[in-house]
C-alpha cells in the first residue's frame, strides 16, 4: 500500500509540475543572434564571429513586421542587451596569438526598429553607441576602434583607425565578404522561470526512478 501511495503522489507531482510549465506564459522576450563571416576588404585577413542578445517587450510579440521602438507596444523598451565579437585570423583561426574578444557589455537603448515574424525576431536596426579597441595587427590594432551595429538581419562594424604616423581612416565591414555575409541567425533565450520548472520536473522524475529500487532494497531481510 505504501508503494502505491508513493506512486500516486509522484504521479500527481509530475502532473502539477508539467501543468505549471504549460500554463506559464511563453515570454519569448530575449533573443540571441549569431554570425561568423570574414571582415572584408578593410582587413582581409580578419575573421569576426559574434553573438548578441536583444530584448523585445512582451506587448510587441503579437505584432508582425517592422515595429518602431517608439510604437505603443514598445514605448522605447527595445534594447541591445550585450554582445561579444571574436576576432581571429582567417588563415590560422585556432592560433591564440591571432585571437581577441571585444565585449559590448553596456546595454544600449539605441534601437530604431525590430522585425518580428510570428513572435520570433527576424531583424534589428540599432547600435551600441560606444567603441571597443583592438590590439591585433590584422585588425589595425592597437590604433583601431570598432562600433558594432545591426542592419536588418546583418551584423556589421564601423572602424576608425588613427595611427600616430599615418592618416586617420574609417570604414565598415563588408555586407558580403569572401566567405559570406554577416547574416544573423536568431534563437529564443528561455525564461528563467521556465527553466526552473523544467529542472524541477527532471529532478522529480529522477527521484521517482530511484524509489522502487530503494523500496526493494529496504524490503530485503
Amino acid at each position: 500500500m505504501g508503494y502505491m501511495k508513493m506512486l500516486v503522489r509522484g504521479f500527481v507531482a509530475m502532473v502539477l509540475l508539467f501543468g505549471l510549465a504549460a500554463l506559464t506564459p511563453a515570454r519569448a522576450i530575449s533573443y540571441i543572434g549569431k554570425w561568423d563571416p570574414g571582415f572584408g576588404s578593410a582587413f582581409p585577413g580578419l575573421g569576426w564571429g559574434g553573438t548578441a542578445t536583444f530584448f523585445v517587450p512582451d506587448a510587441c510579440l503579437a505584432e508582425s513586421g517592422w515595429i518602431l521602438n517608439s510604437s505603443s507596444c514598445s514605448d522605447f523598451g527595445m534594447r541591445l542587451v550585450s554582445a561579444e565579437v571574436d576576432f581571429y585570423s582567417l588563415t590560422d583561426p585556432i592560433n591564440p596569438a591571432f585571437q581577441e574578444t571585444l565585449f559590448f557589455d553596456i546595454p544600449s537603448p539605441t534601437v530604431v526598429s525590430m522585425e518580428l515574424d510570428d513572435g520570433l525576431l527576424a531583424g534589428v536596426y540599432g547600435t551600441f553607441l560606444y567603441s571597443r579597441s583592438s590590439t591585433l595587427p590584422i585588425a589595425g590594432g592597437p590604433f583601431t576602434d570598432f562600433v558594432l551595429f545591426f542592419e536588418g538581419d546583418l551584423a556589421r562594424m564601423l572602424y576608425v583607425s588613427d595611427p600616430p604616423d599615418a592618416k586617420k581612416t574609417f570604414g565598415f565591414s563588408d555586407r558580403e565578404a569572401a566567405d559570406g555575409s554577416p547574416f544573423m541567425t536568431f534563437s529564443v533565450v528561455p525564461e528563467p522561470s521556465a527553466l526552473s520548472l523544467i529542472a524541477l520536473a527532471l529532478l522529480v522524475t529522477a527521484w521517482l526512478g530511484r524509489q522502487p529500487r530503494a523500496l526493494s532494497s529496504a524490503s530485503k531481510p
